[in-house]
Order: C-alpha cells, then structure tokens, then sequence
C-alpha cells in the first residue's frame, strides 16, 4: 500500500501516521523493527525500495515513512521557473509501479499547504495509491473545529468579554476576545497541532474547575499577551509609529522571556514574511493573488491581508532592503560591544519606523 499523507493540517497528518503505524505494529508490540523513517531531502531511490520491499519481522505490516521528498518537487503559485526533473526518481517510480509486497506501508508525508507538486502528480497516476489530502481549514470553520476538539477533551468555551487587561493586543485581535475559539484561532493562526497543544495545556490548567475556559484563560496560558505584543510591535513597526514600537518593546521586556536575540528574530521574521507581498504587489497582483502567497493561513483573515498589502505599499522593495540592512547592522553593533543592548535596540526601531523616501 502507498498513501500519499499531505496537506496543510498537520494534526489530522499526525494521527493518521498513528493509525498507520497501529496496523503495522498489529498488537505485536513489534514496531520499532518495522517502522523506518527516511528524511527525503536526499534520499535515493534504493534507499526507499530496500526496506520497502523487505518482509516485516513478526508483525503483519512494515512501514516506511518517507518526509520531505514530496516538499522537493513543491512549486509556490506564481512561480515561473519549470519543474524539478523527476528523472533522479524514475527507477523509484518504476518499481512502484511494478508494486510493492501486499505487507508494506509506503508513506509520502508533506505537512504544507499543496501548491504545483508534479511528483504528486505522477504518484497519484499509480494504481492503488490512496491520495489522503489533508487540506487547511478555512477561517470560518476554525472556531468550530477548535470547539469541537475542547470538547474532545472534556473542555468547555464560555464566551465573554476579558475580565482583566491584556496590553498589547493590537486592535484586530481585540476583535476576537468575546471567544475563546476564535481568539485561540486568531493567537495559533490556525495551526491544527498548535491548537492541540494548547487544548491539552487548557485541560491541565483548568481541571480544578470542570475545564471551563474564558478568554483570560486564552490569554494567560497560550502566549496571547506574548504573541499579541509581538504583532503589536511589528505592526506598529510596519505602519511607522515608533512611540507605538517603543512602548510594545518595554511590555516585552517586562512581560516575557526578553531578549536582543529574540526581537532580533521576531523582526527579521516580520519584513521575511512581508517581502514577497511587497514583491507581489509591485508585480500588481491581486489581493486574491496575494492571499494565497502569505504565510500559513494569514491570508484567509481578510484585515490581515489588507493590511499587509498596505503595509507593502507604504514599504516598497528600498525599504525593505534597508530594513534588512538595519537588523544586521543592530546585531553587529552591540555583538562588538559598540553600543548598549537596549540603546541598539531603541535605534533600531527607529530606523525601521522611519518615513520612506520619495
């Protein structure tokens, strides 16, 4: 059997592979020796079929577990450039063709949102190849979903304004505070397996109290104030308001794990995922166009992507070129002993906050 184990939703990947590996293991307690995980970043073909076509030991099914191949032949939409040749993988395709012993597990895993993807184009054509696609959810089906699975877990969400102030959270996210689940939606963006394991936190946090959960709840114990003062701070960045920066910058020194180091990368991460918007927007895409090319499910929350694309406008390639030459020179600067931590950092904002240029 060959299943193709891709999508967008990695928690519905992971407990498929867990199903999986259940029927290879049989209740033999024998699945360490037949499962084999092979990176398929640089994989050969032999390096599959070996094991592939070997026997299980003492246990109905052998289960090979192949990550990474298919994210090779990935395209991103927009891209011009021409596939990669699938000709290093023909003599794989052919013997898979031929077909594999009725006792192994053949699994192609890719927990990415699917984009152009010719080796899953030409697997797909095999006969017996289970196509399991696991697709993203959609904005508007993740508060239901993310119900649901509290629900799984004996968890009940109590819709509700904030009892307690939550500085930081910019005024998009304040929007989603009278639900646990959409605010849970908003602090994961939609990431299935950080969703689950926010839920389990929840469960533990609130099991003195018959797993009722609030939005403080949210809040305390699932980085809502971290990660809401992080956005703050790079959309305050974005929109050229230092004082706005400033003041976020102070929360997170007092508020979390603070350090150069991480701002540094929360910063750097910020104008990464702002610069094919910048790039699609001088190409004069549209918002749809746009949407798909932001990063996770960023792009399906409609103000999100409004105001990235804003926020690209007003930056421009120049300012994002000087942006990056901002961070670097910041870390260099105080590795050297030039400038005071705080002081670099204070500068830093500075720049990045700083009007265009004509």
């Amino acid at each position: 059997m060959i299943v193709l184990l891709y999508g967008a939703d990695t928690l519905a990947i992971r407990r498929r592979l867990q199903e999986l590996k259940d029927e290879a293991d049989g209740g033999t307690g024998m699945l360490a020796t037949n499962h084999l995980q092979l990176d398929g970043r640089d994989v050969k073909p032999n390096d599959i079929l070996g094991p592939a076509m070997s026997p299980p030991f003492l246990a109905p099914r052998r289960l090979v577990v192949v990550d990474h191949l298919l994210a090779r032949y990935q395209q991103p939409r927009g891209e011009n450039r021409p596939p990669r040749s699938l000709g290093p993988l023909e003599p794989l395709l052919a013997a898979l063709r031929e077909g594999l012993p009725d006792s192994t597990i053949l699994v192609f895993t890719m927990p990415a949102r699917l984009e152009r993807n010719p080796l899953i184009d030409q697997l797909k054509k095999i006969d017996g190849v289970r196509d399991e696609h696991c697709p993203e959810i959609s904005a508007n089906d993740l508060p239901r979903y993310i119900e649901v699975e509290a629900a799984a877990r004996g968890l009940k969400l109590r819709n509700g304004p904030p009892r307690n102030s939550h500085p930081g959270s910019d005024e998009w996210l304040r929007g989603e505070t009278s639900s646990p689940a959409a605010l849970l939606a908003a602090v994961t963006r939609g990431d299935t397996m950080s969703i689950a394991n926010e839920l389990d936190k929840l469960a533990l946090y609130t099991r003195d109290r018959n797993g009722e959960v609030n939005v403080d709840d949210i809040y305390e114990m699932c980085a809502g104030n971290t990660m809401a003062g992080e956005w703050a701070m790079r959309d305050a960045i974005l929109d050229g308001k230092l004082k706005d920066a400033l003041e976020t910058l102070e929360l997170l020194r007092i508020e979390s794990s603070y350090s150069e180091a991480a701002v540094l990368s929360q910063l750097m991460v910020a104008f990464r995922g702002i610069a094919p918007i910048v790039e699609l927007v001088e190409q004069g895409a549209t918002e749809d166009e746009i949407g798909k090319a932001m990063p996770g499910r960023s792009g399906q929350f409609p103000k999100i992507r409004r105001e990235a694309i804003r926020r690209a406008r007003r930056l421009r390639m120049d300012g994002l070129r000087r942006a990056y030459e901002a961070i670097v020179e910041c870390d260099r600067s105080h590795k050297l002993g030039e400038v005071d931590e705080d002081l670099a950092l204070e500068i830093l904002l500075g720049k990045l906050t700083a009007s265009p240029r004509p």
